[in-house]
């Protein structure tokens, strides 16, 4: 496993190379030996009454200092920390010299009384179950309802670690929203995989400290050492360790220089733990959040209770953010291209014309699933949803004013961040069920989703947890009335020169039409592939110079909707075609998101996929497929 000794030690050496000049072939600094890095002569150590200790280099500023110290391995001067136990503990200072880094011999030094109050933070007894206690830690193996994982493992993009599009970098407590949970993964983890027999036991205790013990399923390793939690920034809480490590995957040894110090705890209650770590190998910098569980929830012995709104769902419900909505509510396209008009009409979704929309402690989910007919979710009927909702709005010494109309109900609303305000209540429909009826009517709408040309959805809240907070909406779905129609299916432009066509592990030949992943060679402009609810891409390839052996299949790989495996999965797939030779296929993907899938994002590819080994042999492999044509219908 990396470690951070490495990075020390390349960087000894750039410091090094860059202090000598072509005539003078020593180092700026002398060679120090442990002998020399005594307390007093290199450094010192203060001890205030709180158990706060101050640790003062006192060697040439162009030094680099390091600090071996009872909560880990730090760097800087002059560096502080806390110890919430008396005893006697040891610090040693460590500099960079042009045989690596040297450390001095241990000096000690001693605390006289306990400071309990360093422990009252509630972290210390989620974390370890408190002063005199242990907490046994094992990887998360399903969803439990609390926190954001399903898995032992997910991703975060470092540049939108919220996800929301916002482009915040700022990871920490309660301000992380993974990109991809992934669960379990047979490339990745599997749930008889080792590693789930994996754990970590904390322990808080006046003898010992903050001391750990954890086992590594995957090597059956046990290893014991010290932990540390910083929380001097409490929006930050940072976890360290020293002779030990944040339990992780034995294969992902090599994904981060970084598994001991600072790592950021995202979420921590009584019972579960997330702590990020960032990726460094060649795939590109990513956060990584570990996800672990309490033991005694994992075996039933401890119930995360119902009542608990702190901890059931520790992340509070959180309204869409939708940029510049006053513009995208009079935003739609026709044929192909965006036009803002002053007058929107929108229509119900009549498959779909009402949900409820509930917080599970990450994101708003369908409480309906789409199926409606039962007495907890009423169908309605078709004269409930036959009015059309228009807005208009009006320029009025440069500001706007916004009026609607729906059937014999109009008047005047207002625009205030997410909520749309009515002049009076508006009543949309009601369903009347068995034993429930649905009204849905309010004045302050929230809007749950506005994309331009597609759907608008508002809703009013209808519940709230035992928290006080408003995690349930009862949502209208519309869909934005076309202003014209399109004569036939959009045809995409592409560039054929920068078709690529290659094989994969030797499997399977692929041919990339749209990679956003650094593939290179995009033969189409990802603004362009706009694809509506309900809509389909069409791809139009030639095969040239195929040897069948067999019949194989052929699908289009998007990482989109209901079916977005690769291979060799997506070869199962219903839209796989079956190719028996040279020849014209076409390969389809119909957008069943329940959204305007925007390929702008860079969550998408385009990229054919057929099977290969076992089925076929190719005269040239990199000119197989020629791109006929893509069309959107």
């Amino acid at each position: 496993m990396k470690t951070r000794k490495s990075i020390y030690l390349i960087a000894a050496l750039a410091l090094m190379l860059g202090a000598c000049s072509p005539d003078d072939h020593d180092l700026a600094n002398p060679d120090l030996t442990a002998e020399d890095l005594v307390e007093g002569k290199a450094f010192t150590v203060d001890v205030a009454p709180d158990n706060t200790i101050t640790l003062t280099s006192l060697l040439d500023k162009s030094y680099n200092v390091f600090w071996n110290q009872p909560n880990g391995r730090s760097q800087g001067t002059p560096y502080k920390f806390q110890l919430p136990f008396a005893g006697e503990y040891q610090v040693a200072i460590g500099v960079d010299t042009r045989y690596g880094i040297v450390y001095g011999d241990p000096y000690t030094f001693t605390l006289s009384t306990n400071n309990m109050s360093l422990l009252k933070d509630n972290l210390y007894t989620y974390l370890t179950g408190g002063v005199g206690h242990s907490k046994k830690w094992v990887p998360v193996d399903k969803d439990y309802g609390v926190g954001q994982c399903t898995g032992p493992v997910m991703y975060c993009s470092p540049t939108d670690v919220l996800n929301d599009g916002t482009g915040s970098s700022d990871i920490g407590y309660h301000k992380m929203k993974p990109n991809w949970d992934p669960g379990f993964q047979s490339w990745l983890v599997m749930p008889d995989s080792p590693y789930m027999t994996s754990s970590m036991t904390f322990s808080l205790d006046d003898t010992k400290g903050c001391s750990i013990t954890e086992t590594r399923g995957d090597d059956n390793a046990t290893k014991t050492g010290k932990w540390n939690l910083n929380l001097s920034d409490k929006n930050h809480p940072k976890l360290s360790f020293t002779d030990t490590y944040l339990m992780h995957m034995q294969s992902l040894d090599d994904a981060c220089d970084n598994y001991t110090t600072d790592l950021y705890i995202t979420e921590l209650s009584p019972y579960i733990l997330q702590v990020a770590t960032m990726r460094t190998n060649s795939e590109g910098a990513w956060w990584l959040v570990w996800n672990f569980v309490a033991e005694d929830v994992k075996t039933g012995k401890v119930i995360i209770p119902s009542d608990a709104p702190g901890y059931i769902n520790p992340n509070s419900p959180e309204t869409p953010t939708i940029d510049d909505l006053t513009n995208k509510l009079f935003t739609t396209d026709i044929n192909g291209a965006t036009f803002v008009g002053s007058k929107m009409t929108y229509t119900f979704n009549e498959d779909a014309a009402y949900d409820f929309m509930w917080w599970d402690g990450t994101n708003w989910t369908s409480m309906t699933g789409g199926k409606y007919g039962s007495a907890t979710y009423p169908k309605w009927t078709d004269d409930a949803i036959e009015n059309e909702l228009t807005f208009e709005r009006k320029s009025e010494d440069g500001n706007y004013t916004y009026s609607y109309e729906y059937g014999d109900q109009s008047g005047k609303f207002t625009i205030t961040d997410n909520v749309l305000t009515f002049d009076k209540p508006i009543t949309l429909f009601t369903v009347n069920g068995k034993g429930r009826t649905i009204a849905l009517t309010g004045k302050e709408w929230t809007v749950f989703k506005c994309d331009p040309g597609s759907e608008l959805m508002i809703g009013v809240p209808a519940e709230k947890d035992a928290g006080g907070m408003i995690n349930t909406y009862l949502v209208a779905d519309f869909n934005y009335k076309p202003i014209s129609s399109h004569s036939g299916p959009t045809v995409v432009k592409f560039d054929a020169s920068k078709v690529k066509n290659y094989i994969d592990a030797d499997k399977y030949l692929r041919c990339q039409v749209y990679n956003p992943w650094g593939g290179g060679n995009d033969a189409v402009d990802p603004a362009t592939i706009k694809i509506k609810k309900n809509h389909k891409i069409n791809i139009t390839v030639r095969l040239n110079g195929l040897t069948m052996t067999k019949p194989a299949k052929m699908a289009l790989c998007v990482n989109r909707g209901d079916e977005q495996s690769w291979e060799p999965d997506c070869f199962s797939y219903s839209r796989a075609v079956t190719v028996n030779g040279d020849g014209t296929y076409t390969v389809s993907w119909v957008n069943d998101t329940g959204a305007t899938a925007n390929w702008a994002d860079g969550e998408s590819a385009l990229i054919i996929t057929m099977q290969y080994d076992g089925y076929c042999t190719a005269t040239d492999p990199t000119s197989v497929y020629t791109v006929e044509s893509i069309t959107i219908e």
